[in-house]
């Protein structure tokens, strides 16, 4: 497909002016957030579509598009230089141009007129827009340390795409016809798996359908806020399958091991098809209950160190805390997840800790036998050395 002629463009260029000034905050509110400005949604404003070339170059889309991305990689890399010199985008390109090897550099309500690099910057944040020689639009948005890719057939479907509030890495395949669903799917599946690596249940359960019957609260109940999931975000996408509303993705991760996902669209945005409490829980549960048996570890440790400055286990949880502060320890009617009872007399010493919901580890430390562990439904069970031998783990 050729590029637009200049006539064409000049009638494109009426729209984007329009995008422009309605997308521009101003100075005062770029001086206030990293965000200043509400993206521009495309519903917000119509770019007409620009009259149809009389000549006719053949053109390869694929090559076409390889070129609009090299353009605004070498830009973004141009304007991250900048910024690390002044600390903003703003003031316009600045010495951009000159730093890109004769790329073309525009203000987006030039952009329908020239041909070239958008450069729409407002602080911290910068979008490059780029529209190939296929007729597809690219764009590259900046927010701190989070960089999105998007693109689309028209200028507003490439901008939704990059303020969707989902991170995508790159830009697929954008000549196939589900190019950017695949794209986009991609981008939920990374940020599902970064939310499984910082302990984050609110941001992965914002990226499941909004159909499902988990509610938040029940998540956070079987996922405490911070516990990770994982020990890596990174995942191999083996297979991905485009329907009209409706899409199936199978990956390998370290914490998803072969998983096959649905996904299913909503107002134009991809989602995880499924309750996030039924796939996430378990494996939550998992987790703490390897998390719990460490803590029991470490509360072993203070002990024993204990042991050694005072010949007994006659001591009390206090001491401990001062000597191990990152140690947490409550009552045994307290006893929870991240937190551990202890009970000393002169020849034995019990440490009681929760894994997941419902589970309790134990640990007796003793002069005349070697540790032994036991495990019960509720803490009370294992209240005494005894008890914790009476329900003695392998």
């Amino acid at each position: 497909m050729a590029r637009p002629m200049d006539t064409a463009r000049s009638i494109v260029a009426i729209g984007i002016v329009a995008i422009a000034l309605t997308a521009c905050g101003s100075e005062n509110e770029a001086a206030e957030s990293s965000l200043p400005r509400q993206p521009l949604r495309p519903t917000e404003a119509a770019v007409p579509n620009a009259a149809p070339s009389t000549t006719s170059v053949p053109v390869d889309p694929r090559l076409a598009d390889q070129l609009a991305h090299s353009e605004l990689r070498s830009v973004l890399a141009a304007a991250r230089e900048w910024y690390a010199e002044n600390g903003t985008f703003d003031d316009g390109p600045g010495p951009v141009p000159e730093m890109t090897e004769g790329i073309a550099i525009v203000s987006l309500v030039d952009v329908a007129a020239r041909d070239g690099v958008a450069y729409d910057a407002h602080g911290s944040r910068l979008t490059l827009h780029r529209q190939s020689a296929s007729g597809a639009w690219f764009c590259i948005d900046v927010r701190g340390q989070a960089t999105d890719h998007g693109f689309g057939d028209s200028f507003q479907d490439s901008l939704a795409t990059c303020t969707d509030g989902v991170t995508v890495v790159g830009w697929g395949d954008s000549v196939s016809p589900t190019g950017p669903d695949e794209a986009a799917i991609d981008g939920v599946l990374q940020a599902l798996l970064e939310a499984l690596e910082t302990g984050s249940p609110g941001t992965a359960y914002a990226l499941f359908s909004p159909d499902q019957a988990c509610r938040p609260i029940e998540l956070s109940a079987g996922w405490p806020e911070g516990l990770t999931l994982t020990d890596s975000a990174d995942y191999e996408l083996v297979n991905i399958s485009v329907g009209t509303e409706t899409a199936t993705s199978s990956i390998s991760a370290q914490v998803l091991s072969n998983s096959d996902l649905p996904f299913v669209q909503h107002d134009g945005s991809w989602h995880v098809d499924g309750d996030p409490c039924e796939l996430l829980i378990p494996i939550a549960a998992e987790r703490m209950d390897w998390v719990g048996r460490e803590l029991l570890e470490e509360g072993l440790v203070a002990v024993r160190s204990l042991f050694v400055s005072r010949s007994d286990f006659d001591f009390r949880a206090s001491l401990m805390a001062e000597r191990e502060p990152s140690l947490t320890f409550a009552p045994l009617d307290d006893v929870r997840f991240g937190a551990l009872a202890y009970f000393g007399s002169p020849a034995e010493g019990l440490l009681i800790t929760e894994g997941s919901p419902g589970r309790f580890y134990c640990a007796v430390e003793s002069l005349t036998a070697v540790t032994a562990y036991g495990e019960a439904a509720a803490p009370s069970e294992l209240a005494t050395p005894a008890r914790c031998r009476a329900h003695a783990t392998g």
